[in-house]
């Protein structure tokens, strides 16, 4: 019986899913971002999954049976994930409002909060966050929370009913102009952010279960190798202008790279450690997680 590993799409892990990296007895699993997350912390439905950094943080810290190695997929900036009715035009119109998330552990929603915080003057406890969802990591937040469980975000934002959302998918309602983004030239605010914290924020990492782990103790290196390699070939066919469909594609990637570097190394470096250390000091701040851990309590020796 062959191994599950659920993840997404991306140029990344794209190798991983049409089989140009393979790993004998390991079976990828297409899975969206939300199920996947939830059935893999309370149904444990995967082998391996990615999965989000602030949950599996604080499921870690909870005991869970999981163990982490040092790959994340995806990242983000806060800045280009903040939508905001129409009359929202600066973070201090924030202020006492209502803002949208599906739930406060949410690793976007996790950074953005801290950011606006930390850097736009918009203190977590003087909003009251409108939860759609649930939280799966069970946490002790004093946050203001008002439960709107099933309830469309992107509606309720779009009739001005409140006052942004946090999310880091772009919404229909921002493509045909019925909201907008709280930084509509986000690139520039992001690059600000880059240069004042030298943080380009982690938002998922990938989880093991441990008892495979037992049974198969290379697994974390087999694993860690293969998304390592399915990076480099996903890198590799980005760097040549015809890969995409944006024009300037290119011209894009040598200004990203000029600015931050490789963005999405897979180790426990400087950076990576930076970025992890930001987030749990976010996740204490907002009554997530008691303490933050030692990092390397976090992730398996991918070494062996």
């Amino acid at each position: 019986m062959a191994l599950t590993l659920a993840l997404e799409t991306y140029d990344r892990t794209q190798a991983l899913i049409d089989g140009r990296v393979s790993i004998p007895g390991v079976e990828p699993v297409l899975v969206p971002s939300g199920p996947r997350h939830e059935r893999m912390l309370l149904e444990r439905a995967y082998d391996m999954a990615e999965l989000s950094m602030s949950s599996y943080i604080m499921a870690r810290a909870r005991e869970a049976r999981l163990v982490a190695i040092p790959v994340f997929p995806r990242r983000l900036f806060s800045p280009s994930c903040v939508y905001v009715r129409h009359g929202i035009t600066r973070p201090a119109d924030l202020a006492g409002g209502r803002i949208g998330v599906y739930s406060l552990q949410f690793t976007m929603s996790v950074v953005a909060r801290g950011d606006l915080a930390d850097h736009f003057g918009v203190p977590a406890r003087e909003i009251t966050w409108v939860r759609a969802g649930r939280e799966i990591v069970p946490h002790r937040s004093s946050l203001r929370v008002e439960e709107r469980p099933g309830v469309d975000l992107w509606r309720l934002l779009a009739e001005g009913a409140i006052d942004a959302v946090i999310s880091p998918d772009v919404p229909q309602a921002f493509e045909d102009g019925r909201i907008g983004r709280l930084f509509p030239a986000f690139a520039g605010v992001e690059r600000d952010l880059w240069r004042k914290t030298r943080v380009y924020p982690i938002m998922h990492t990938v989880a093991i279960r441990e008892e495979r782990l037992i049974e198969r103790p290379a697994l974390g290196g087999e694993l860690y190798r293969a998304f390592a390699q399915a990076m480099a070939l996903g890198a590799k066919q980005l760097r040549q202008p015809y890969a995409t469909g944006l024009v300037w594609g290119r011209a894009a990637l040598e200004d990203q790279e000029a600015l931050l570097g490789d963005p999405f190394p897979y180790d426990l470096g400087e950076g990576n450690c930076r970025s992890l250390e930001q987030l749990m000091r976010y996740q204490v701040e907002q009554g997530l997680l008691e303490r933050a851990l030692p990092i390397g309590a976090l992730f398996a020796n991918v070494t062996s």
